[in-house]
This record gives C-alpha cells, sequence and structure tokens, in this order.
C-alpha cells in the first residue's frame, strides 16, 4: 500500500484538530514558573512556563489579561487555567491561557480535583439529575452578600425583566472562612420556603476570595436540595464546585438573573400573538358554526316542525290499531280457553265417577275372590291335617310299635347298634332306657 504524502500543513492542521478535540486538553490547571514573560502593546501576553524538567509557551490574550488581578513577573510560581492548542503558522505547542493566580493554593486545588473526580464518580454532576428552570418564576430567593454590585445588579435585572416575581433576598457571607457555613445556613432555610427558584450569586474575586464555593460541603448541600438552583459566581472564566451540581450555571450574577427569568416585553408580545390567534380561531369557529346553523335552518323540521311529530303521530295510530286487533284476538281466544276448560272439568267429573263405580265393583269382586280362596284353603288344610293324623309315628305308637334310637339317631337295623351299647325306645306314652345284651338276626 502507497503511503500518502503530507504537506506541512496537512500535519500541523492535523495535531492541531486533535488537541483541540481532546477533552482531556481542555480546561487544565497547570503549576510553573513564568519565564520570558512580555507584555505586548496589543495586550496580550506572552511567557513560558517552565518547571525543572520541562517548559511551554503560553499566550494570555487582552480579553483575559485585562481581567487579571496579579502582574505577572519573573520567576513568578502561579497556577494557570488553559487548553493546549498548536499555533499552525510556526507549528509551535502553546498554552492557551484565561486565568493566571499566585501559586499559594497548589495543595487546595489538588484536593479540589480530587473531591470533583469523586463526586462526578457519585453521578452529582449528571445531566439527568439536573432540574429544569421555571418557565415563569414567581418566587424567586437571592442568596448573595447583604450589599454589593452582585446583588444590585440581580434585582435591577429581574425588576427590569420580571417584575411580577417575588423577589427574598438571603443574605450571607460570601468569602472568609466562616462563609461556608453560612451559606449552607441560608441554603437549607430558602429550600424549606419552597421558591420556584434559588440565585446563589457572587461578584468577582480573587480565587482565595471565592473558594468557599470550592467546598465539597456547600456542593453536597446544593446537590440534595429539593428547589432549582442556579449559580453565578464571579466572572466568565470563574467555574466553582457549586457551578458542577446545580441546576444550571450563568457566567456571571447578571447572566444569572436573565437566565432565569423571562423577558417581560418577549411575553407581552406572546400574548398579543396568542390573543391574536385565539381570535382568528374563534372567528374561523364561528363561520363554521353560524354554516352549520344555516343547513340546520334548511333542514324541514325547522321549517315545518309539525311534520315531525305527524310520522309520530301516524306511527302511533297504526300501533293503537294493531293492539286494538291484538286485544280483540286475545279476547276471543280467552272465550275458547274457557270453554274448553268448563269441557274438561265435566269430562274430569264424568271419568271420576265411572272410575269410582268400576272401582267400588273390582273391589267387591275381590272381596268374594278372597272368600272363595279362603274356604278352599280350609278345606285343603283339613285334608292335609287328616293325612298327617294317619301317617303320624304317634298314631302307628298307638298301635303298639315303639321307636329306638342310640346317641338321637334311629336304629334301623341291629348293624346301628353293639351288644353292650345303651338305647333308648319311645313308646306311646314314654321313653324306656335299655341295654343290647344279645342280637339275634332273622
Amino acid at each position: 500500500m502507497k503511503q500518502p504524502l503530507l504537506s506541512v500543513y496537512d500535519l500541523v492542521h492535523y495535531l492541531k484538530q486533535t488537541l483541540d478535540h481532546d477533552p482531556n486538553l481542555q480546561t487544565l490547571l497547570i503549576q510553573g514558573e513564568i519565564s520570558n514573560f512580555t507584555n505586548h502593546r496589543s495586550g496580550h501576553w506572552y511567557f513560558t512556563l517552565k518547571d525543572k524538567k520541562a517548559k511551554i509557551s503560553c499566550v494570555m490574550f487582552s480579553s483575559y489579561a485585562s481581567r487579571c488581578s496579579i502582574l505577572l513577573k519573573e520567576g513568578m510560581k502561579v497556577i494557570v487555567r488553559a487548553e493546549v492548542s498548536m499555533y499552525e503558522p510556526q507549528g509551535s505547542l502553546q498554552l492557551y491561557v484565561t486565568h493566571v493566580q499566585v501559586d499559594g493554593l497548589g495543595d487546595l486545588y489538588l484536593k479540589l480535583e480530587a473531591v470533583k473526580k469523586q463526586m462526578a464518580k457519585e453521578g452529582l454532576f449528571a445531566l439527568e439529575r439536573k432540574k429544569a428552570l421555571p418557565l415563569y418564576p414567581m418566587d424567586i430567593a437571592v442568596i448573595s452578600a447583604k450589599s454589593g454590585a452582585a446583588v444590585q445588579d440581580v434585582l435591577t435585572t429581574i425588576a427590569r425583566r420580571w417584575p411580577l416575581a417575588n423577589v427574598h433576598v438571603y443574605p450571607s457571607l460570601v468569602q472568609g472562612i466562616n462563609a461556608a457555613d453560612d451559606l449552607i445556613r441560608n441554603l437549607k432555610k430558602a429550600d424549606e420556603m419552597e421558591h420556584d427558584v434559588i440565585l446563589l450569586v457572587r461578584g468577582g474575586g480573587a480565587i482565595e476570595d471565592l473558594w468557599c464555593f470550592n467546598e465539597e460541603r456547600v456542593a453536597r448541600c446544593i446537590s440534595s436540595m429539593k428547589s432549582v438552583v442556579v449559580t453565578g459566581v464571579g466572572h466568565e472564566t470563574d467555574t466553582t464546585l457549586v457551578d458542577y451540581v446545580s441546576d444550571a450555571r450563568a457566567p456571571t450574577p447578571t447572566a444569572a438573573a436573565e437566565l432565569i427569568t423571562p423577558q417581560r416585553e418577549e411575553i407581552l408580545m406572546q400574548l398579543m400573538h396568542l390573543k391574536s390567534r385565539m381570535k382568528q380561531i374563534m372567528n374561523h369557529r364561528l363561520q363554521e358554526e353560524k354554516a352549520v346553523l344555516e343547513s340546520l335552518k334548511q333542514h324541514r323540521y325547522m321549517s315545518d316542525p309539525l311534520s315531525y311529530i305527524r310520522e309520530s303521530q301516524m306511527k302511533l295510530a297504526m300501533q293503537a290499531r294493531e293492539m286494538g286487533m291484538i286485544e280483540q284476538r286475545l279476547l276471543k281466544h280467552r272465550h275458547t280457553v274457557q270453554e274448553y276448560a268448563n269441557r274438561l272439568a265435566h269430562q274430569s267429573q264424568q271419568i271420576a265417577q265411572k272410575k269410582q263405580a268400576e272401582k267400588a265393583k273390582v273391589w267387591i269382586q275381590l272381596a268374594h275372590a278372597l272368600q272363595e280362596y279362603q274356604r278352599k284353603q280350609q278345606t285343603t288344610l283339613y285334608k292335609q291335617i287328616s293325612l298327617l293324623d294317619a301317617y303320624s309315628p304317634l298314631n302307628v305308637l298307638k298301635r303298639g310299635y315303639a321307636i329306638a334310637e342310640t346317641k338321637d339317631t334311629l336304629i334301623k337295623s341291629i348293624d346301628d347298634v353293639q351288644e353292650e351299647s345303651l338305647m333308648r325306645i319311645r313308646l306311646v306314652d314314654g321313653f324306656l332306657h335299655a341295654c343290647v345284651k344279645k342280637k339275634e338276626r332273622l
């Protein structure tokens, strides 16, 4: 595969684009020493930032240099906020600085970065956690210094843009060792009052003065609040920890007030537009309803409303006639049914009388048959008794015969007994117990 041929510009431009789109090289905090400082007549600052092992060129444009509160000097140890990019005409890598401060907060910055990473890991900076700003806030809380340009700018902006809102100011310390505790107390107090939105604002100043807004406990307090919180701390280049956890961040206090308030004139224009649109819709609807009304007026029921009643009257008359005919048929059928019922009752009575006579005759015949049957049975019984008497062993015994038995067994032959065995002999008037002395066969 043939290797492509690049121009110097192609290479430098590619490197610049790569650097500019790398999120890891945006908004860096870098610690170093100032060297080769130049304050150009254009207002731009050019210098080198170095340490014991390396150095890199830096530029700070006049828009940022004019707001810097310190004057850079050779050998000054500083912390700069910058992004990495490349100056294409010279092909040189350099830092584009937006903020410089004297290095005395290095350890605090390291601690701040650790806190930011931890809170980001917990998801406290996630966009899905941020609450939507109210469209028309009618109850606004402002947490700021008791007096100063920041709170005055906020109040003036709200009064100019959205004078309908009620504004409650919670005076608070915004710098110093007790500022964090005071901010937390006022944030919780405002959250309990359930304002539509809470503004946490402070004017610009040195990073040391803004450090209370980098306190972890202040940031965690904001992340746990139910109310919508908007921050506007310092200048446009100042970003503190509370800006990451708030629901929206504005570059300045004034911008924060503008962010949460609609422009009254714009709302009035919208209302006028809605009014005009509603009027058009109502006129259109009115025309449609008029057309429908005209169509209804042309209907025959509107011109001759009794025609609708006449049709119903005709239907009712026909139904009444049909009901009369049904009633006559019903009366006729009822008379026929009554005749059938009378006939059925008479025939039932005749059948019952006939069956009763037949039943009495059957009873008489049955009684005669039972008497005849009883007479015949008695005659047969007398005959059987005579035969039993004739064949009765008792009558035989009367003629001088006897019945011999041994052990309840009749003796029919001399073979049924042995000599010297006992036997019982029944006569007509009793029993004889005897002993066989001798057997003699015939």
